[in-house]
């Protein structure tokens, strides 16, 4: 009877832990398309930055 209970204890232990994969590969899921966002936004910040740069100089501050 031990050897059936050991057998239906790591069926539960695979089960749980298919689990628990399957909601990591949710979540990295989730951030990976929560870095693709902010790259996105990056990518329009530093556009805005590179076009309100003056030509030909480094950035100064208003009126300096």
């Amino acid at each position: 009877m031990s050897t059936l209970g050991d057998v239906l204890k790591g069926i539960r232990e695979t089960i749980v832990m298919d689990e628990r994969v399957r909601a990591l590969s949710e979540r990295v899921d989730r951030m990976d398309a929560q870095l693709a966002d902010t790259r996105e936004r990056l990518i329009v910040i530093e556009t805005m930055l590179s076009l309100l740069r003056p030509q030909g100089g480094t950035p100064r501050l208003p009126g300096h």
